[in-house]
């Protein structure tokens, strides 16, 4: 399933969630028009020499720098956003090289591994969803330009790439649900749960 409709899918479902359900704000509107140029740009594609790429390529990696900017402790994000690219273009070199794509679907594969470096390299919702969109726009150029190499046609920034960084992006905001409401719910027991009293006092001097 590796065809662009989880990237359509979940694509629409979080412009659905940013333009009626966040806030009103200057964040909303610029995550929404930035949602929305993505979606209109995902069937154009933009050649130059013998490389290939789309145009939602282009804004996906605009939107990471822009968003890379915004953070504190930038020297330390962009490590982990190279960290990621390596590690992105590894697994997909090693994917052309084993017969794992016969047992797990590579979308499973790929994503299930970098989710797992992203959470152990950076922390927090918006360092998390910048260093993995920066890292990956990275890795998939990286790759491209490898094979390109070997004169291995290939596209920078096809359906299978934004069908992970869609997949990538929903289970980082899942995982980042799951920890509000495990601290919902810790606050709410100790709140719950009656301070115990000293079973001896101490005796005035």
């Amino acid at each position: 399933m590796s065809n662009g409709l989880l990237f359509y899918w979940f694509s629409w479902i979080l412009w659905t969630i940013v333009t009626f359900i966040m806030p009103k704000n200057r964040l909303r509107t610029i995550l929404a028009c930035w949602l929305l140029l993505l979606i209109i740009s995902s069937n154009s594609y933009i050649s130059f020499d013998h490389f290939q790429l789309s145009a939602s390529y282009l804004v996906l990696l605009i939107g990471a720098f822009i968003l890379h900017t915004r953070l504190s402790r930038t020297l330390f994000h962009v490590f982990g956003s190279f960290t990621i690219m390596i590690g992105y273009t590894a697994i997909l070199i090693w994917m052309n090289h084993t017969p794992l794509n016969l047992f797990l679907p590579p979308l499973v594969t790929i994503s299930c591994i970098l989710f797992m470096l992203i959470i152990l390299t950076t922390t927090g919702l918006w360092n998390r969803l910048a260093c993995s969109l920066l890292g990956m726009s990275g890795g998939e150029l990286l790759y491209s330009i490898i094979i390109s190499g070997y004169l291995i046609p290939d596209m920078i920034g096809d359906k299978r790439f934004f069908d992970c960084i869609l997949v990538i992006t929903v289970a980082i905001l899942c995982y980042d649900l799951l920890l509000i409401l495990k601290l919902k719910i810790t606050r709410k027991l100790h709140k719950s749960i009656p301070k115990s009293k000293p079973l001896f006092r101490k005796q005035a001097q």
